[in-house]
């Protein structure tokens, strides 16, 4: 019997059923398809799919589970410090090396570790799940110098190394210093353990909505009143049988979570919409395939986001969103008060464009015109660009008054530690002031920076600011070589030349230009033919290579085919970045006489 039969046996005998069953979708491995021999999966009213509660995989139901070596290794770890996907990792962890020793080799002798048979295969209930669950091909699972080789200048290749590095570090320390695997039948490597985080990542589900959405009216009281008493419904699940469906803009089904399982019903609002399948369902069509593929929405992701989870990008897609790094300057002379403010605010040093508000969430604020950005963004820049001039100044409060967040608050966020900065009690804690008011809260500076006589320009210096980092990340890709390939026939365009003064003047001042049209730079061409795709097969006589090794290499080619022609997304979304904030920094120009008279004042200023 297959895999894939063994688990849908398995999945009936523990409760799934519906209409709806897995099978492969051409091109997209495993998918859920409607059951073309099942009236009810044509029937829009009727339910597609049932999955009892039992199955809904979440933290507290793996730390329930009667597992020694689980046990002790979220004792180990702290039960505290056992998030969602700590406790959902480890579990998907243990299975797959028992699963690997059941069929690779024999028993380990050092453990008298329960869950084990005598062949060395796991009792849990979910053996049957986790031994259909693919191989997760990302660039973050990919040898690094493979991503490195084809993700070069990339914001994506800042993520993909960050998060293996971060993956690194988790290991060894799980490893090393806690030793919690000492007492595992068999010791995990570093390869089972980013499989393991890989598949919950892009397997998971967000209940959280769910919770909120199904709590009624009549009860929404009493249950604030026993918040303090009643611990929180777990967030992240992995859901067996429904996590096959494949993604699309606009999917076809939609699941609901009641308080005996999880159900799937037909998507009533793109019913008569499903222009974004077409192109699956003609393939069915033509394979004589009449079964319909059921699709979720994974959420509105932009490619970054769905090849770095994924490992796949969706042509055309609708949403286009970067992410993009802001350091500080550090020569700025209010590099510290400043640092030391967004440690306390909790604002992380990076910004996420938006060119639709409607790829965002509900609070996004306007940056210029046709980009947004959310609230907390806005600071950040505001922070960037506030100068001496301006009414900026710092001041030091004793180490007893409690200002800064610890490295390890509450408030703290991962990607905070770029600023690496310790509070010392000796040194004191920093405190940026704007016209003598104290900012200790992003309402405050919210309340403070827009009634600001020079807030049109703080305006345009945040345009500025953004525009050189999205000519800062232009410019990497193009140094990467031969295996970049050129924006198509696009410049970036700039209303006129700007220049940043060193702080504490850091003045935006215009000259005059009359080619309003800048070319980025020397495009490189299209060509990439050197740029090889890698190779794991070295066939011989003696060892031939195997329909499992023809496999793993089309998913690897297929990657780093999706890899190439994302690299190229990238420029040219940034490219088409770079004129959005021109145009929005030529408006602020003509529209704002204020800014107009500023800049005057100033050029007046320096020529004197």
């Amino acid at each position: 019997m297959s895999l894939l039969a063994k688990f849908c046996t398995w999945a009936k005998n523990h409760g799934v059923n519906g209409c709806l069953v897995p099978k492969e979708a051409k091109g997209m491995g495993v998918g859920l398809f409607a059951d073309p021999l099942n009236s009810n999966c044509s029937d829009d009213q009727e339910e597609l799919l049932f999955v009892p509660s039992s199955l809904l995989l979440s933290r507290s139901l793996v730390k329930s589970m009667k597992c020694d070596s689980l046990q002790k290794t979220f004792e180990a770890i702290g039960m505290e410090n056992v998030t969602e996907r700590v406790a959902l990792v480890l579990f998907l962890l243990y299975e797959r090396v028992l699963l690997e020793r059941q069929h690779c080799g024999p028993p380990s002798t050092h453990s008298n570790e329960t869950p084990l048979d005598s062949n060395g295969s796991s009792d849990s209930v979910f053996a049957d799940y986790v031994a259909i669950l693919p191989v997760v091909r990302t660039p973050v699972t990919l040898d690094p110098e493979t991503a490195r080789g084809y993700l070069a200048g990339t914001l994506l290749l800042d993520s993909v190394c960050a998060k293996r590095a971060k993956l690194e570090i988790e290991f060894e320390a799980l490893s090393g210093k806690l030793g919690v695997f000492e007492h595992w039948p068999v010791r995990p490597s570093l390869d089972n353990f980013i499989w393991a985080d890989a598949t919950f990542w892009s397997r998971v589900l967000s209940f959280k909505s769910q919770w909120g959405h199904r709590l009624s009216e009549d009860h929404k009281e009493e249950q604030e009143q026993q918040q303090d008493r009643v611990p929180p419904k777990d967030d992240m699940h992995m859901v067996p049988f429904l996590d096959f469906a494949n993604h699309a803009a606009k999917p076809n089904i939609r699941w609901q979570v009641d308080t005996d399982g999880l159900r799937v019903w037909h998507n009533e609002e793109f019913q008569g919409d499903r222009s974004d399948v077409q192109e699956e369902s003609d393939v069915q069509e033509e394979s004589g395939d009449q079964a319909e593929e059921m699709f979720l929405s994974y959420g509105n992701k932009p490619n970054m986001e769905l090849l770095f989870l994924y490992g796949f990008t969706l042509p055309g897609n609708p949403t286009q969103v970067l992410t993009l790094a802001m350091p500080m300057d550090e020569d700025d002379p209010y590099y510290m008060p400043k640092a030391h403010t967004l440690m306390r605010l909790g604002i992380p040093p990076r910004i996420t464009l938006y060119t639709e508000k409607s790829n965002g969430p509900a609070n996004l604020v306007e940056l210029g015109h046709g980009i947004w950005v959310s609230p907390e963004a806005q600071c950040l820049l505001w922070i960037y660009a506030l100068n001496e001039e301006d009414g900026l100044s710092a001041l030091i409060e004793e180490p007893n008054v409690k200002l800064c967040v610890p490295r390890d608050g509450a408030h703290s966020d991962e990607n905070m530690e770029e600023a690496d900065l310790v509070d010392e009690d000796t040194v004191g804690r920093l405190i940026l002031s704007i016209q003598k008011k104290k900012i200790m809260s992003k309402e405050l500076l919210q309340a403070v920076v827009p009634k600001l006589e020079i807030y049109p320009i703080l305006v345009l210096r945040s345009l500025v600011l953004v525009t050189e980092r999205v000519e800062y990340y232009i410019a990497r890709i193009m140094e990467t070589g031969d295996k970049v390939q050129k924006a198509e026939h696009t410049e970036i365009v700039y209303p006129a030349s700007y220049e940043a003064l060193p702080y504490p003047k850091a003045e935006v001042v215009l000259t005059p230009n009359e080619n309003s049209k800048v070319p980025a730079a020397s495009r490189l061409g299209r060509n990439v033919g050197d740029c090889l795709l890698p190779t794991l097969l070295e066939p011989d006589h003696e060892h031939p290579i195997t329909s499992r090794q023809l496999e793993i290499e089309t998913q690897i080619s297929n990657l780093v085919s999706m890899m190439k022609s994302y690299r190229i997304e990238e420029l040219d979304a940034l490219v088409l970045l770079g004129n959005i904030l021109g145009e929005a920094q030529r408006l602020c120009l003509e529209e704002n006489p204020y800014i107009q008279d500023y800049l005057a004042r100033m050029q007046t200023h320096e020529t004197e």
